[in-house]
Parts: structure tokens; C-alpha cells; sequence
């Protein structure tokens, strides 16, 4: 037995949305089933690619329950689709291009019950065991973003807090790739803000989760490995779905001048960070792929200014 049989309520209820996901689901299902115990937690799936991961699933792990796919929705659109089928307690947002080595989600759950909360995370790792740039998010403050724009605040010493974490702290926001919520604080919320399609979304859900006064808790006892296998980090499109998201946050949460302000810093970021890799380029390989990457957001920012506003599929 793989999960929890049909008739009984799972305490987790694993939600996983796949993206062209068929060259590393096998491995993320199949790393939960050997290390979580049965029964206790189910696995929904949705799938919003053209790959037909769904299928794949379906053949080699029938007891996983598939979700009817409704295009290239996003993230955000996918989970709260799923979320709609699941019977858990306690829900799991993990990205297809994770896998466990140890029983971490197990620890996850045994940590949530124990401690009490609204959420709880782990820490996702690189397979060379270095933490990933998921474990560092934060809720964006407007002086924030505008001193970032010009260097002038760092995001050293929040890595380096989170590197040498000992001990379980609260958090403002977890690493949206593998998080659990309560389903009562999740339903409080409406889960995801479905106007956002890709990026930024779990910073809103977990900002609007502080807002209501829900603890957020991460253990850095759970850990799972990231792959990291479903693109090309330094790809135009992920960028530019990146600073859409950005912006797509920003017009969330501010109004009036904020707006173009954080704009115009998200702006002066991207290029001074273009005109470095234009500058090395010659000599490194992946300043070329970031300048590439980057061009278009410096050259073109029309194309992210406006958020997803408008938006319903990223297709």
C-alpha cells in the first residue's frame, strides 16, 4: 500500500503539480513512498504540461490520484485545484523535482503536531547538499526593495542564519516547493491568490497567512533534495516570469506611486546585474546565459510590468 486506502483520512495529503515532469516524477514518488509510512498520507497530482506526466503516473504509481489538468494554470491554480480533492489534515505542497532520503515528511508531521502552528518547512537542498535559493525567501518591504536596487542591503547574513540553523525558528515564509499547512489555516486563506500564475505566489499566501497571525515554523532537521530538474534557472522565459511575479506581488500589495517605484528599483536590479554579465561575458559562461536571460527584462520591460494582470494561463 502506497497511501491511505479510499475510505480513510489521511493525516498529510500530499499535493504535487507537474510540469513536463515525466524524466523526474518516478523519482519524487517513488523517494515518498519507500520513506513515508503507509497510510498515512495520500498523493494528488495535477498536470499542467504537454508531456503527458499524468499518464506516466497513473500507469507506474495507479494508487496516486490523478487530477483532471486545465491547461497551463501555474502553480498557485494547480494547488488550489488539488486542494479540492484532498482529505488530509494537514496539506504538502512538493515540487515533482524533489526526492527524500530519509523519512522527512514523517518528521515534517511528527514537528507540526509537536510545535503547534498554522505552517511548517524543512530545507531543500542541492544533491551536492548546499541550500537552495528557495530557503531564503522573505516578505518584500518597500525600503527593501528599493535599497537592494542599489546594493545597498545584502541577503548574506539571512543565508547565513539559515546555514547555520541549530534549532527550530519561526519564519515569515517557507520555500514553496515543499511546505505543509493546516487545511484550517489554508481554507482560512482561500489558498492561493489565484491571479498569480508563477512566482511570488507563495510569498503572498505566507504574507496574507502573517497577516491573520498564523505561525509560521522551520526545522532544519527535515531535509529533502532539490533538483532543481524542471529548466534552465538562467532561461529569458523563467525570468521573465520571475520579475512578473514580482511585479504581479507589488501591485498586490501596494497602490498608488508605490507601484512605478518598485518598478523602476525591480528595473535598476536587472540591469546592473546585466550590465555585469555583459561585461564578463567574454570570459564566463554563465554570465553570457544571464546576460541573454536578463536582456529582455532591461531592454523590454513592458513585458513584466504589468503582472499577470489580464492573464489566465501561462500558455
Amino acid at each position: 500500500m502506497t497511501d491511505a486506502p479510499e475510505h480513510a483520512v489521511p493525516a498529510v495529503s500530499i499535493l504535487i503539480v507537474a510540469y513536463n515532469s515525466r524524466g523526474f516524477i518516478a523519482d519524487c514518488i517513488g523517494s515518498v513512498i519507500e520513506h513515508t509510512a503507509p497510510g498515512s498520507y495520500e498523493i494528488l497530482l495535477v498536470d499542467n504540461g504537454k508531456d503527458d506526466t499524468a499518464g506516466f503516473v497513473a500507469e507506474r504509481f495507479p494508487a496516486v490520484r490523478i487530477i483532471p489538468g486545465q491547461g497551463n494554470i501555474g502553480f498557485g491554480r494547480g494547488n488550489n485545484l488539488i486542494a479540492q480533492h484532498a482529505r488530509g489534515e494537514y496539506l504538502l505542497l512538493l515540487n515533482p523535482d524533489t526526492r527524500l532520503v530519509d523519512p522527512a515528511i514523517d518528521r515534517l508531521l511528527a514537528f507540526a503536531r509537536t510545535r503547534g502552528g498554522a505552517a511548517w518547512g524543512g530545507l531543500t537542498t542541492y544533491p551536492d547538499g548546499t541550500l537552495d535559493g528557495g530557503n531564503f525567501l522573505a516578505i518584500p518591504t518597500l525600503s527593501g526593495i528599493v535599497q537592494s536596487a542599489f546594493g545597498l542591503t545584502s541577503a548574506v547574513k539571512t543565508r547565513s542564519r539559515i546555514e547555520q540553523l541549530a534549532e527550530p525558528v519561526r519564519v515569515d515564509v517557507l520555500c514553496g516547493g515543499f511546505a505543509m499547512i493546516a487545511r484550517s489555516a489554508w481554507d482560512a486563506l482561500g489558498g492561493f491568490d489565484p491571479s498569480f500564475l508563477l512566482y511570488s505566489e507563495e510569498i503572498d499566501l505566507f504574507a496574507r497567512l502573517k497577516r491573520i497571525g498564523g505561525e509560521v515554523w522551520l526545522t532544519p532537521e527535515v531535509r529533502i533534495i532539490h533538483d532543481v530538474g524542471s529548466g534552465n534557472s538562467q532561461s529569458a522565459a523563467r525570468m521573465r516570469f520571475l520579475y512578473t511575479g514580482l511585479m504581479h506581488y507589488a501591485r498586490r500589495h501596494w497602490q498608488g506611486l508605490a507601484i512605478p517605484v518598485i518598478g523602476v528599483a525591480y528595473w535598476i536590479a536587472a540591469f546592473r546585474r546585466w550590465l555585469v554579465s555583459v561585461l564578463l561575458g567574454p570570459v564566463s559562461g554563465f554570465h553570457r546565459a544571464r546576460r541573454r536571460a536578463l536582456a529582455p527584462i532591461v531592454l523590454e520591460p513592458g513585458v513584466w510590468w504589468r503582472g499577470y494582470e489580464g492573464r489566465a494561463s501561462l500558455d
